[in-house]
């Protein structure tokens, strides 16, 4: 019999295909990605813990932890404490835009081996939506949609648009959310160690609404205010959370600028003031989104996209939405100040005391506001004293209104310094002294313009220095049981002098604690 020896190879010798390597977490699937409803990370965090059939403290401190850096643990690797990992500040903000929501999402998607973790979250709108006023501080749930899910058999879980700050009723069945429990009357976390969705993390019962209540509360909502605006306001934003993994690349912060401008410019002809006034804003608010120098809180960015008639999408897309006939007659109605204004007198003669005045009273509506001393020498003045001498009551509305600007501008850069400090990645984390040594103001200063946020950074550090405390003892009481009875064998007494020459941490002798263990091995080792 004759062999075709290269089929019989062909037939044996085969292309070596590629196998990926197996998650060590389940490829659990979110829920609603691409829908107004998505799973937020808190929930999907839950449901992998309880697939696993782990507590989520669990599955954080084994499996997340080792992965993610996180400066404020207090708690050995074995701990079942979510906050402890992350600190409840941080808990709250996990599904939001900070850096622990980042490293979570980093995290969890190398576990699971998804790619699509980051739109659970807040984070494809880092750049444009600021931390504070974000998102609740307490979960917050649709007790309608709790009990709807569970009578239809489907998964129980938590949506992102939930843990919105802004989102108070449920798109669904326009009611308002819940966020204390109607059996404990307790407040909680969006995740703890024993989470669970659709039931209390404080006494552990059910949060779907009871059968007998739902006609009950079924127009509940209907029948306050601002019902309308609360709709578009959770609407819009379902619309933006859709809409997410659409988007090619995320907005970046100069969108706002750019949209204001194009919308004074279109509105008020650049008359930012006057945009701002109709819009009910501060002077101090719209001039520094206006100048890119700060963003709106989105609880303020949603006003503006209501009143302008457009949708979140729209303004961050960059679409322009013309100005309909409704909005100019009531910027008209509202707005009786001329929307543009003559030149100021820059000539380099003497003005006469009449275009003097007149070139007061328009500086009084510039923006930003110019102090007495640059409108002198704007007019050909060498002092503001010739200011004085025509208009008293001129010089001194002036004057006022610089020093208010130049107070609200001091306010928004230490703010801004504050802010940066406390929700960055710095590490270790800095005290307040040292911010101040290093930026060159007083701790007064910090405390004049911004005290929360110095209460905030100082409580930071007191827990850094708790931890950084804790830690020592604990370093120090390893080394004393692994030191302790070496010495004890070469004939040396384990004493705390001894013992200082070969620690790496001898200070921690100072600790009554370590001292303790000291005298306790060395009762066993007599």
């Amino acid at each position: 019999m004759i062999f075709n020896t290269a089929l019989n190879d062909e037939l044996w010798i085969q292309e070596t295909q590629f196998i990926p390597s197996p998650s060590r977490l389940f490829h659990l699937e979110p829920i609603g990605i691409g829908t107004s409803y998505v799973e937020s990370l808190t929930s999907y965090v839950a449901r992998l813990a309880e697939a696993h059939s782990v507590p989520s403290g669990t599955l954080l401190a084994r499996e997340v932890r080792p992965l993610v850096r996180h400066d404020n643990a207090t708690n050995s690797l074995n701990s079942s404490s979510t906050v402890a990992l992350y600190g409840q500040a941080s808990v709250k903000a996990l599904n939001g835009t900070q850096s622990g929501a980042k490293q979570l999402v980093k995290a969890l998607e190398a576990l699971t081996k998804r790619t699509d973790l980051q739109f659970l979250t807040m984070l494809p709108w880092a750049q444009v939506f600021p931390v504070l006023g974000l998102l609740k501080d307490f979960h917050a749930w649709c007790p309608y949609c709790y009990q709807e899910w569970l009578n239809n058999k489907q998964v129980i879980y938590s949506p992102l648009l939930w843990a919105l700050k802004a989102v108070k009723i449920c798109p669904n069945h326009l009611q308002f959310l819940k966020s204390k429990c109607p059996h404990c009357e307790q407040e909680f976390l969006p995740l703890w160690h024993n989470s669970r969705p659709g039931f209390c993390l404080k006494c552990g019962r059910w949060l779907g609404i009871k059968p007998e209540m739902n006609d009950q509360h079924k127009h509940l909502f209907e029948e306050t205010t601002n019902s309308q605006q609360e709709i578009w306001k959770v609407q819009t934003l379902g619309e933006l959370i859709q809409l997410a993994p659409e988007f090619s690349h995320p907005p970046l912060r100069e969108t706002i600028k750019t949209m204001l401008k194009a919308y004074v410019h279109q509105y008020t002809q650049g008359n930012v003031s006057a945009f701002g006034r109709w819009l009910g804003l501060s002077r101090y608010e719209i001039l520094h989104w206006y100048s890119g120098v700060a963003i709106p809180n989105l609880d303020k960015l949603l006003k503006i996209c209501y009143i302008l008639e457009t949708t979140l999408v729209n303004f961050l897309q960059l679409k322009l939405v013309p100005i309909s006939p409704n909005k100019l007659a009531s910027l008209e109605a509202n707005e009786p100040i001329k929307l543009t204004q003559p030149a100021l007198v820059t000539s380099k003669n003497t003005p006469k005391p009449e275009q003097v005045i007149q070139a007061m009273q328009l500086a009084l509506e510039e923006e930003p506001p110019p102090s007495l001393t640059q409108l002198a020498v704007r007019l050909g003045f060498k002092t503001y004293s010739s200011l004085t001498a025509i208009s008293k009551s001129l010089s001194a509305s002036i004057a006022a209104r610089y020093t208010e600007y130049q107070q609200q501008l001091r306010h928004s850069q230490i703010r801004d310094l504050l802010e940066l400090s406390l929700f960055g990645s710095e590490s270790p984390p800095p005290s307040l002294r040292k911010i101040a040594l290093r930026t060159g103001i007083g701790l007064a200063t910090f405390y004049h313009y911004c005290p929360t946020l110095c209460h905030a950074i100082s409580l930071r550090y007191k827990d850094y220095r708790k931890f950084l405390h804790k830690l020592s003892i604990q370093q120090g009481c390893r080394e004393v049981r692994q030191l302790a009875p070496v010495l004890h064998a070469q004939g040396i007494t384990p004493t705390a002098k001894n013992l200082r020459k070969f620690m790496q941490n001898p200070s921690s002798l100072w600790h009554s604690e370590v001292i303790e263990v000291l005298k306790q091995v060395r009762r066993n080792l007599e």
